[in-house]
């Protein structure tokens, strides 16, 4: 089997480990691509890969002087292909492409697409790895989806220990939703009831948080040593990459110039102190309330997830006049983003007369508790509003948003009605809850994910063989369902 690993960032330090686990447990042929020369090299000095393909070298020899004419010519090609994302999308959706000129972004979108087509056709994988947190990922799942090649994109649950991989960037994560219908019909055995149960009492008590967020909850004014010095050490190779590949590098921040990082870092603590002392509450207002969690951006969950929910200051503006009479709209900052938004950005939401806004210390299940729905894009704070068997509003899609348990609303005008549904005539199913809550933890795979200097943890061992497991595993259980799903077409064609 060969499986191609998008090796963007600080993966690099992970996916070597993981290459060497898929050969020697599975047998697999493993290459790499990376989005720079010097994560080129360090991975090739691994020996770990088949193959280590440069994105950052192609540009360098497609782009300039590439013609405007041809590139929009190419741009047009692509969106004509069958249910192709626009372009534009994906460009919005892509925090580095999207801050080059008009006229380049023209140049250098074909040439990522170029990329891949030669890459995939010559290579033919059989599976890729990659998340599809850039405009570049998501191209290569959309050549991927026309070559039929199988993509696994890696998605940490609200659980800890639990990981998805996602077929699609809005999709669903189908072997739970398999589940939580089989579980529909035939009913949750004793066990696996008490088993949903106890998940759910130890969650309240605990008050449990997504294990991706243990980073976000320590303050940027108590700083992690040792976190500091990881990424100190990160800065020849991030000046390495800033001198070979500059504006080439379309997958991280390792094109920008090392000292940029510091001068945000310094600002990014500047913010928080002054938000933290002038403009957020730390006490949940009395009277009735809906909760809305300000979500992480820029990040893959509302860029490419819910690309046209990105403004998040006019959603709150429509839920506060969407709200019944006497209500509030609590909104609350993430904790990922201590210091990351501008002043401005939080004083034009305290501006809107019946939202409150809290500070990102507040702890998210005191507010659940307190309010009568929640409402989100893409967030985890739908999954814990559903343990609280609240009802729970998302304007985008959710990987567990089946079942009766959310309330979906796809458009902004029918939130008034919507709301008022939610509010007056929820009635919580614990039954459907417990469907749900079983469902995720039999059918997640249990192994860790994330980013290898935050959660260095991650690049243990064990939890690197439970991972190559899992991709097999993933991989098989996906060719066995595409055999269900051809193998009566192919039965009747015979009888034919």
């Amino acid at each position: 089997m060969k499986i191609l690993l998008i090796c963007k960032g600080e993966y690099r330090y992970f996916f070597p480990q993981i290459a060497r686990a898929l050969r020697a447990g599975h047998g697999c042929e493993v290459s790499a691509m990376a989005f720079t020369s010097p994560a080129t090299r360090m991975l090739e000095r691994t020996g770990a890969f088949e193959e280590v393909l440069n994105l950052a070298a192609h540009l360098k020899r497609k782009v300039p002087g590439s013609d405007l004419k041809e590139c929009l010519a190419s741009l047009r090609t692509m969106e004509a292909q069958d249910n192709l994302i626009s372009v534009n999308t994906m460009i919005q959706a892509d925090r580095i492409v999207r801050g080059h000129s008009f006229e380049r972004t023209l140049q250098m979108v074909p040439a990522i697409r170029d990329f891949w087509d030669d890459l995939l056709a010559n290579m033919q994988p059989d599976a890729i790895l990659g998340e599809i947190a850039c405009a570049t990922e998501w191209i290569a799942w959309s050549v991927a989806r026309q070559m039929n090649i199988q993509y696994l994109a890696p998605y940490p649950t609200p659980v800890a220990n639990k990981l998805f991989f996602l077929g699609a960037p809005d999709g669903a994560w189908e072997p739970m939703e398999r589940s939580f219908e089989a579980a529909g019909n035939c009913g949750l055995s004793s066990e696996e009831e008490r088993v949903a149960e106890l998940f759910v009492r130890d969650f309240r008590a605990k008050k449990a948080k997504p294990p991706f967020l243990s980073w976000a909850q320590r303050s940027p004014l108590a700083p992690n040593f040792k976190e500091l010095g990881r990424r100190a050490a990160r800065i020849p190779f991030r000046l390495r990459t800033f001198v070979e590949d500059g504006r080439y590098e379309v997958g991280s921040y390792h094109g920008t110039p090392p000292w940029r990082p510091l001068w945000e870092d310094t600002m990014r603590i500047v913010r928080h102190a002054a938000s933290e002392v002038t403009i957020f509450e730390r006490t949940i207002a009395d009277g009735p309330k809906v909760y809305f969690p300000l979500h992480v951006q820029p990040e893959f969950t509302t860029d490419v997830r819910a690309p046209f929910l990105t403004n998040q200051l006019a959603l709150i503006e429509s839920i506060s006049k969407s709200v019944p009479a006497g209500y509030r709209v609590v909104v609350k900052e993430h904790p990922g983003m201590k210091g990351e938004r501008n002043l401005g950005y939080y004083r034009d939401i305290q501006e809107i007369h019946n939202v409150q806004l809290l500070s990102p210390a507040v702890d998210s299940h005191e507010v659940i508790q307190q309010s009568d729905a929640v409402l989100t894009i893409t967030g985890s704070s739908a999954w814990e509003g559903i343990l609280y068997e609240k009802p729970v509003i998302a304007f985008g899609p959710l990987c567990y948003g089946f079942g009766d348990l959310v309330y979906r609303c796809d458009s902004i005008a029918e939130l008034p009605s919507i709301l008022r549904k939610a509010i007056r005539e929820h009635k919580p199913d614990r039954g459907q809850m417990l469907r749900l809550v079983w469902s995720l933890l039999a059918t997640a795979h249990e192994v860790e994910w994330g980013d290898p200097i935050r959660r260095p943890q991650i690049c243990e061992e064990a939890n690197v063989k439970k991972l190559a497991d899992a991709i097999v595993s993933e991989l098989s259980s996906r060719a066995s369902s595409r055999w269900m799903e051809v193998a009566p077409v192919c039965s009747s064609l015979i009888q034919v």
